[in-house]
């Protein structure tokens, strides 16, 4: 008897132990989850707080540029600044993607937009830069065109667009034609275009930023972009774009073969085809150089789709270009060409020296 009192007081002991260690392991994972969760919003707090005064700096600087007097090269100076302090500020938010959650970085790429959109503009109003046009062959000198009519001889249509009614595109209203910029009219300019219809468009040069607007059945193929590319209302359309910051707005049937440093954006699309960039031509790498890309960063994967926002499940409206061959681009161009040229339809074709 006295023996299995002892083995019964040694079983309840045993269970004791056991309870009381189950008992401190859950508390030690509970304080672990409080310490993690404690960091994490300490972590979200500083992005908050840092982003919060960068943006304020940067609108400062915005403001002085504008109140001021300066001179040209010291305004070419404080622009440049002021790029570098945006692309830092980019930089930083594509760096914390991790931990904030997607309603916020929305909200914060958008105000990185407004900024760089403030930027432009306030650039262009004070350092205003000689626009141009350019058509297929010299000709005489040809009666006023009515607005929103293509671009001839060195006129540019205006467009009342929701960028203002004064705004003014690069390349507009045009179909079935084969249009090359040279790194004479992109280097550094803010190209836009608008209202294409079954064109092959090739920008060989470093643009400044890129803007497209209503654009169907067409190719675009673009040399490194300094700062952001930003494309909506295309459909069945395909892109060759390397650039910063990519934004993709109510698009749909689009593949675009992209070389990005910070995080793609797309909202409002769907069937989006991603693929890495591979357009191709003699000045690449320098262009590379000038733009100031980062060559070997390329975050063509990371995708941010604005109308999805379950971090577990991916996105419906893009994917990734698998087991596809890439586009030989030259083909591509000798294609286009002929087809034009054997149905008699009208071509703008300039410096194309890379087929």
């Amino acid at each position: 008897m006295e023996g299995d009192s002892e083995n019964r007081k040694d079983q309840i002991l045993e269970r004791l132990n056991k309870r009381n260690k189950d008992r401190q392991n859950y508390l030690d994972v509970k304080s672990e989850l409080r310490s993690k969760e404690t960091v994490q919003n300490e972590g979200v707090d500083y992005f908050y707080q840092t982003f919060s005064q960068k943006t304020i700096d940067i609108e400062q600087r915005l403001k002085d540029v504008q109140c001021g007097d300066a001179q040209p090269t010291d305004l070419a100076r404080n622009f440049a600044d002021i790029t570098v302090e945006i692309q830092d500020l980019q930089r930083y938010l594509t760096a914390s993607t991790m931990f904030l959650p997607d309603f916020k970085i929305k909200s914060c790429q958008n105000i990185l937009n407004t900024l760089t959109s403030a930027s432009d503009e306030t650039r262009q109003r004070l350092m205003p830069k000689k626009k141009f046009g350019f058509s297929g062959k010299k000709s005489a000198a040809k009666p006023k065109v009515a607005p929103n009519k293509d671009i001839v001889d060195g006129k540019l249509s205006k467009v009342p667009e929701k960028l203002g009614s004064n705004f003014t595109w690069t390349i507009a209203n045009r179909t079935n034609e084969h249009i090359v910029l040279d790194s004479a009219k992109v280097n550094g300019q803010d190209i836009t275009i608008s209202n294409l219809t079954h064109c092959l468009v090739e920008l060989q040069g470093h643009p400044g930023s890129v803007q497209v607007s209503r654009a169907s059945k067409c190719t675009l193929l673009c040399g490194p972009i300094a700062r952001s590319f930003f494309a909506e209302n295309l459909e069945d359309c395909t892109l060759s774009i390397a650039c910063q910051q990519l934004r993709l707005h109510s698009s749909r049937t689009i593949r675009i073969y992209m070389h990005v440093t910070c995080r793609a954006i797309i909202e409002d699309c769907r069937n989006i085809e991603i693929g890495e960039y591979n357009y191709d031509y003699s000045e690449l790498e320098a262009d590379y150089l000038a733009s100031g890309l980062n060559k070997a960063q390329n975050n063509y994967t990371d995708v941010a789709d604005f109308n999805w926002l379950s971090p577990d499940v991916p996105s419906p409206n893009w994917s990734l270009l698998k087991d596809y061959p890439d586009p030989n681009w030259n083909a591509l161009r000798r294609d286009f060409i002929a087809n034009n040229h054997n149905s008699g339809l009208k071509q703008d074709v300039k410096d194309i020296s890379i087929i």
